[in-house]
Order: structure tokens, then C-alpha cells, then sequence
């Protein structure tokens, strides 16, 4: 099905591309397709004055090499913040309004967000907008190194940004986000905990926690097992048998988590996005907080 609409989506962008050319600087952006967007329509939108693009790659230096014209550089680190001690949680919603306001976007702005390709480093940030209720945010499919290869535009030049308000809203999307004790409460199955860790990590085998291991009760899916080489999902079908075989179905409430957060929101983003799951959650306490509370439980091995 997935497959089929980007199939649909390039026609349309193909045809209007060819009616129209690109969207005249000035001009609002079209409507986003969807929670991820082709190299097609960004290249088509590329002079919108209401989009903005953020560049999430791992190195500044390969934003000052190369970036898509129009592209502000955000270092994924940023948006993780120790809170009571736990470090990596995701920062606080009023200075996350307030980077967002310096960035020129508001309320209503339409958000494009790349990495080297389709990876956690950019889903982070869609699960944040997610939970700070900003609908217009997408990914754009397979990142900057498909961009390239495609032989795009690219440049070493800053975009002109001047800075905004961003009003949050007075009520924050809680049905994206998962505390401690949700995830404590969930140990007696009322949901299903999707551990996104290499499996080393998972098993204990491997890692930097005070205690190794993974969740009591949780099942792993590594992030990187819904894609392909290229950042590409693999087809929904595929993925969602592999969910399912691990007990998460879209009945359930599904709880993703990793180390800090980050890893797991590319299941987050695969789950609700790619394969329609009306309930997932993100701890972005995850692994961090959790192993240092001995209180809570921890198991190490394969899932049982």
C-alpha cells in the first residue's frame, strides 16, 4: 500500500511539475503528503516561503560541505536535555518553542527534516513535533544521500531566517509520549514494550548501563530492521508481520524505547506512520532511566 502511494504521490508531483515548474518564491508550499516526503515535491517547493528545512546529519561539517538550498543545521544532540539527573530526555517544551521560534517557524509552518538518509537523528525530531501537537512535519525519504545521488541542488550558503514566536499549545499530545510509570504500569501487559536496540544491547551482552539488559517483558525490534540499505522501508506487509510476531498488533497500546530515546523513534515513526497503529508511544527515558532505578525490573538474554 505504501509503496503504491509513493507510487501515485511521484505522478502527481511528475505532472505538476511539468504544468507548473517549481513553486515561486513567495508562494506557500503545497499541502504535505504525508508524515514523508519525496525528493520530488521538496524539489518542487523548494521557494516556499512557508516551508522550512532541517538538516539533522551527525557532522556540521558535511552541512558546511553541502547542504539542500534553504536547509538550517540542527546537531540532533541538542534536543536532548538531562532532567532530574536522567540524562538524554527529550528538553523542555518551552525552550524546544523557543528553538523552533529562532528557526523561523510558527505554529503553521511546514517542517522538512533530512539525515544522511532515513534514520532516528531525524524521527526524533517528527515525534517531538508530534508531541508539541505541530502537524505540517514530514520526513523527507531517504535523506541527503539520496538527494545527491539524484544529483539535486545543493549549496554551502546560510539561509535568511528571521526569528518568530512559537506558541505551543496549553495542552501537550500525552498519547504520544510515555513516562516512567506508564511503562511501569505496562509490566502487566496492558501494553506491548518494543525494546529498538541492537540485539546485543538488548541481551545484555553489550552496553554502558549500570545494569544490562532490556525491560522485563519487552521484545526487540532494532530500528534498522524496517528499513532497507538505502533508508527505504521495507514493504509494510514484511514489517508488519515482524511486529506481529511479536505480539504487536493495532489493537494494542505499543511502547517504544531504546537507550535514550532516539533509536526508538524510528519504530515510533514506522509504527504509526508507515503501518497505521492508532497507539504508540515513545519513552524517551528509555534504557537510561530505567536500568539505574533498582527498584524496576531488568532482564538480560533473549525475550522470553
Amino acid at each position: 500500500m505504501f509503496k503504491s502511494r509513493n507510487h501515485a504521490i511521484h505522478a502527481v508531483i511528475a505532472l505538476g511539475l511539468l504544468i507548473l515548474g517549481s513553486t515561486p518564491l513567495g508562494l506557500s508550499a503545497q499541502d504535505l503528503p504525508g508524515k514523508v516526503v519525496t525528493a520530488e515535491w521538496l524539489a518542487a517547493n523548494l521557494n516556499a516561503a512557508d516551508l522550512r528545512i532541517l538538516d539533522l546529519r551527525t557532522d556540521i561539517r558535511d552541512y558546511w560541505e553541502a547542504h539542500i538550498p534553504g536547509a538550517v543545521y540542527i546537531d540532533p544532540v541538542v534536543l536532548r536535555w538531562t532532567e532530574k539527573a536522567v540524562p538524554g530526555k527529550f528538553m523542555p517544551v518551552r525552550v524546544f518553542a523557543m528553538l523552533l521560534g529562532e528557526l523561523g517557524i510558527k505554529e503553521t509552518t511546514k517542517v522538512v527534516i533530512y539525515s544522511e538518509k532515513n534514520n532516528y537523528k531525524a524521527s526524533y525530531l517528527i515525534w517531538a513535533l508530534d508531541y508539541v501537537g505541530h502537524r505540517n512535519a514530514a520526513l523527507l525519504d531517504r535523506g541527503f544521500d539520496n538527494w545527491r545521488k539524484e544529483g539535486r541542488a545543493a549549496t554551502q550558503d546560510y539561509p535568511s531566517i528571521a526569528a518568530v514566536t512559537y506558541r505551543p499549545p496549553a495542552s501537550l499530545k500525552d498519547e504520544v509520549r510515555a513516562p516512567l510509570d506508564d511503562v511501569r504500569k505496562a509490566l502487566d501487559g496492558s501494553a506491548v514494550l518494543i525494546d529498538a536496540r541492537p540485539a546485543e544491547m538488548f541481551t545484555g551482552d553489550k552496553g554502558t548501563w549500570k545494569r544490562k539488559g532490556h525491560i522485563k517483558g519487552a521484545r526487540n525490534r532494532p530500528w534498522a530492521a524496517d528499513l532497507n540499505e538505502d533508508g527505504s522501508w521495507r514493504l509494510p506487509d514484511e514489517i508488519r508481520t515482524a511486529y506481529e510476531a511479536l505480539g504487536a498488533t493495532p489493537d494494542k497500546l505499543v511502547i517504544v524505547y531504546c537507550g535514550q530515546g532516539q533509536m526508538a523513534s524510528m519504530n515510533y515513526m514506522t509504527l504509526k506512520y508507515i503501518l497505521g497503529y492508532p497507539r504508540v508511544r515513545l519513552y524517551d527515558g528509555s534504557f537510561s532511566e530505567w536500568s539505574v532505578r533498582t527498584d524496576l525490573p531488568v532482564e538480560s538474554g533473549p525475550a522470553r
